[in-house]
C-alpha cells in the first residue's frame, strides 16, 4: 500500500468490488488512528513514522443486508 508494507495475516473474502476489510486486531495494533470517510484516507504512526492510507474514489459497490451477508458468507 504505496511505501507502506503490511506485515498481517490478511484473509481474502470475495465480496464483490472491495479490495479488503481492515481486520480489527490489525487496526487494535495501530494505536490512534484519523480516519475520513468523506475525503477516503486513515492516517496512523508505524515505526515512528506517520503513515497515510488513501481510497480511490469511484462507483460505490452494492449495498446489502444482514440476510444478504449471511448468505455471502455461507458460500
Amino acid at each position: 500500500m504505496g511505501e507502506y508494507v503490511l506485515s498481517s495475516p490478511i484473509l481474502s473474502i470475495p465480496m464483490g468490488g472491495v479490495d479488503f476489510v481492515l481486520e480489527v486486531q490489525w487496526l487494535q495494533s495501530l494505536g490512534p488512528i484519523a480516519f475520513s470517510f468523506q475525503e477516503l484516507f486513515m492516517k496512523f504512526s508505524s515505526e515512528g513514522k506517520e503513515v497515510e492510507l488513501r481510497g480511490i474514489a469511484g462507483k460505490l459497490g452494492k449495498t446489502i443486508n444482514s440476510n444478504g451477508m449471511t448468505k455471502l458468507l455461507k458460500k
